[in-house]
């Protein structure tokens, strides 16, 4: 992303939501970097769920599903 990355981004994001009194939106980590303590990094951001390129279509359904239903999706 030009401006900043996804973690603070998140960070901010989660913030803004703590900070509102607003409920959290399920935010998805979807990056190349399929490296060692990325979806722990991820997580520690806030983000709900972690996915590594390249991805199955089935398994994207499968998130948009669950995000959809609101499911929770910590996994």
């Amino acid at each position: 992303m030009p401006i900043m990355d996804g973690y603070t981004a998140t960070r901010q994001i989660r913030q803004w939501e703590h900070a509102t009194g607003r409920a959290p939106l399920p935010i998805l980590a979807l990056t190349a970097h399929a490296l060692e303590g990325e979806s722990e990094r991820s997580r520690e951001a806030g983000c709900d769920l972690y996915l590594s390129k390249p991805i199955k279509k089935q398994r994207l359904l499968e998130v948009i599903e669950t995000v959809s239903s609101g499911i929770p999706i910590r996994s």
